[in-house]
C-alpha cells in the first residue's frame, strides 16, 4: 500500500495550505465571535475557495472527482483551519446536482453555480429521527407533477442560507425519495439554531407544509433523464455511447447494492474521519508549539514525562485517524463492498480521538487553553461536534458490529 502523496498532491496541499493561512486564516476569530455566516458572508467564502479550485464548476469537480485523495487532503487542511468555513463548503454539495436538472432549473442556477455562488444543504435529521433515521415522518406524496412535501427536518448544516436541499423523505408507499427541492421555486421556512461548536457554519430546522416539488425534481429521474441524453452528457464531458459504463460503474454498483442514501453516508463519515484528524493536527501542532516555549520549574515543559506522554498519545491517535480516513474514502471511491464498514470505522474512531486529543491539548496549555482568547478552547468545541452528526459513534460502532458479525445480527433492527 501507497503511503505518499504524488506530485501533484503535495503540490496541491501546499497550494491549499497557503490560501487557507493566507485568504481564511484572518477570517476565522473574528467571525466565530459573531457567530453564524450571513449568506453574503457565505457566498464570499464560497467564492474564495473557488480561487483554488474548489468548487461547482464542471473542472473543478472533475480534478476533485479524479482523485479521492485530492478530497481528502481538502478537508483535513480546510478542517485544520476552520471546520466552519469546511463544513459551509462541503455541504454545498447539492448545488452539483444542478447539472442534472431540468432546463428550466439549470437555465436559473447554472451559471450561478459555475460561479461557486449557490449554497446547497442536505436533509434527513427530524425531530423524532435522529439514529434511527427510519422513523422519518417527512412526506413526499406524488400528485399529477408535483410531489407534495409536509414535515420537519432539525440540524440541517447550510439551511439558513441555502437555495437548494437535497431532502430525504418518503412517499405514499413508505419509500424513501430524494428530491432536490429549490428554495425560491418550491418555498419553504427555515428557523436558525445555536450550537456547542463550528459556531460560524449556519444551522437551522426546515419546516415543509404543502410545499410543492417538480416530479422531475426527483434524484432518481435526474439521473436517469442525463444518462438518457447524448446532448448533456456531452456537456458534462462523458461520451454518451458510454454511458451504459458509467451507470454500471463499480459505485454505481455499490449504490444499488447499499442504497444511495448509504454510499452517501459512507462517503460523508470517510470525510468527517479526515476532518477529526485536521482539527486533532491543528490541536497537536499547538500543543507541540506550546511544549518547546513555556517554562515551569525552570524548564521547558516539554522535558516532562508525563507532557511526552500525552504528545505520544496525541500523535498516535492523530495518525490512526488520517490513515483510517483515507482508507475509507479509497473503499467508498472504488466501490468497495466493505465501505461501510470502513468509513464507520473510521469516522467513530477519528471523531472520539479529535475529542481526546483536544482534551489533552487544552491540558497542556493549562490556564491558557481555557481562555477563549486562545483556539484550543474552540479546537475542543469543534471536535466534540463531530461525535454527532452522519451517525452518533455509537451507531458506527453498532454498524462495524453488524458489518464484522454479518447478516441477523443488526443491533437495531
Amino acid at each position: 500500500m501507497e503511503f505518499s502523496f504524488t506530485e501533484s498532491q503535495r503540490i496541491f496541499r501546499e497550494s491549499l495550505r497557503d490560501f487557507l493561512e493566507r485568504e481564511i486564516q484572518p477570517l476565522v476569530e473574528p467571525q466565530e465571535r459573531r457567530g453564524p455566516m450571513s449568506r453574503e458572508e457565505a457566498l464570499d467564502i464560497l467564492r474564495r475557495f473557488g480561487k483554488v479550485g474548489i468548487g461547482f464548476d464542471l473542472d473543478s469537480m472533475r480534478e476533485l472527482a479524479s482523485d479521492p485523495v485530492t478530497v481528502g487532503i481538502m478537508v483535513e487542511e480546510a478542517f485544520r483551519v476552520w471546520p466552519s468555513a469546511a463544513i459551509l463548503v462541503g455541504l454545498s454539495f447539492p448545488a452539483a446536482l444542478v447539472y442534472l436538472g431540468s432546463e428550466d432549473m439549470r437555465e436559473r442556477l447554472l451559471d450561478r453555480v459555475r460561479k461557486n455562488e449557490v449554497i446547497g444543504c442536505y436533509a434527513i435529521t427530524e425531530p423524532e429521527a435522529g439514529s434511527d433515521n427510519r422513523a422519518m415522518r417527512t412526506t413526499a406524496v406524488l400528485e399529477g407533477d408535483h410531489y407534495v412535501v409536509n414535515g420537519t427536518k432539525t440540524w440541517i448544516s447550510n439551511a439558513p442560507v441555502a437555495d437548494l436541499c437535497l431532502l430525504v423523505a418518503k412517499d405514499q408507499e413508505g419509500k424513501r425519495v430524494f428530491l432536490l427541492v429549490e428554495r425560491e421555486v418550491s418555498q419553504y421556512q427555515c428557523g436558525e439554531l445555536h450550537k456547542l461548536g463550528w459556531r460560524a457554519a449556519p444551522t437551522g430546522e426546515i419546516y415543509f407544509d404543502q410545499c410543492k416539488v417538480p416530479r422531475e425534481n426527483e434524484l432518481n429521474a435526474m439521473i436517469s433523464g442525463t444518462l438518457n441524453d447524448p446532448e448533456r452528457l456531452r456537456e458534462l464531458g462523458f461520451d454518451p455511447g458510454k454511458a451504459k459504463d458509467l451507470s454500471s460503474s463499480r459505485f454505481m454498483a455499490m449504490a444499488g447494492r447499499l442504497g444511495l442514501e448509504n454510499v452517501i453516508f459512507a462517503f460523508l463519515r470517510s470525510c468527517m474521519a479526515l476532518a477529526a484528524a485536521g482539527i486533532s493536527q491543528a490541536a497537536l501542532d499547538a500543543s507541540l508549539s506550546y511544549a518547546r516555549e513555556r517554562v515551569q520549574f525552570g524548564r521547558p515543559i516539554g522535558k516532562f514525562q508525563l507532557v511526552q506522554e500525552m504528545l505520544y498519545r496525541m500523535a498516535a491517535l492523530t495518525e490512526t485517524s488520517r490513515l483510517l480516513g483515507y482508507r475509507a474514502l479509497w473503499a467508498v471511491a472504488n466501490g468497495d463492498p466493505k465501505a461501510r464498514y470502513y468509513s464507520s470505522l473510521a469516522k467513530g474512531y477519528a471523531c472520539d480521538a479529535a475529542v481526546r486529543v483536544t482534551y489533552d491539548a487544552i491540558q497542556i496549555h493549562g490556564g491558557v487553553g481555557l481562555s477563549d482568547e486562545y483556539p484550543l478552547e474552540r479546537y475542543f468545541r469543534d471536535a466534540r461536534m463531530l461525535t454527532i452528526p452522519d451517525g452518533t459513534s455509537e451507531i458506527q460502532k453498532l454498524i462495524v458490529g453488524r458489518e464484522l458479525l454479518g447478516e441477523g445480527f443488526s443491533a437495531y433492527a
